[in-house]
C-alpha cells in the first residue's frame, strides 16, 4: 500500500524552489521516485523564468531564498493559471520554523506548510490533495 501510494504522482509536474544543492536533491530525488515530473529552481528569479516556460500542477517552495523570501514570490505568482483556470497550488518548505509563522504563511496564500525534514509520504500526501482538489 505504502509503495502504491508513493509512486501516486505520475505526471504530475512539481516546481520546485529550493536553494541549498542537497536539500534540493533530495527532496527531487523523494518527488521523481514518487513519479513525479521535477523542474528545479534554485532561486525565485529562476522560478519565475521556469514559470513562463510552463505551468507545473504544483510549486513546492522553500521561503527562505537567497534573492527574495517564498512569500514574496508568491505575491509575484499569484496570477498564474493552469490551464483549466486554476490557480498553482503552493507548498512551503522550511526548516526556520520558528522565524515563519503559520499565519503568516496562511496569510502570504501557500495552502500547505511542511516543516523540513521532509517525510516522503507527507510531501506525496500533501501533493496528492492539492492536484485532486
Amino acid at each position: 500500500m505504502l509503495t502504491q501510494r508513493l509512486t501516486s504522482l505520475k505526471g504530475v509536474q512539481v516546481l520546485l524552489v529550493e536553494d541549498e544543492p542537497d536539500i534540493a536533491e533530495l527532496l527531487a530525488f523523494m518527488l521523481t521516485d514518487a513519479g513525479a515530473k521535477v523542474t528545479h529552481a534554485p532561486s525565485a528569479f529562476e522560478a519565475l523564468q521556469k514559470l513562463d516556460q510552463g505551468l507545473p500542477d504544483v510549486i513546492v517552495c522553500n521561503l527562505r531564498l537567497p534573492d527574495i523570501d517564498g512569500r514574496q514570490l508568491l505575491h509575484c505568482i499569484r496570477d498564474y493559471r493552469t490551464e483549466s483556470g486554476r490557480r498553482i497550488p503552493t507548498i512551503a518548505v522550511t526548516s526556520y520554523t520558528r522565524e515563519f509563522a503559520l499565519p503568516a504563511i496562511k496569510q502570504a496564500g501557500f495552502d500547505r506548510f511542511l516543516a523540513k525534514p521532509l517525510e516522503p509520504e507527507q510531501l506525496v500526501a500533501e501533493i496528492l490533495e492539492l492536484v485532486d482538489a
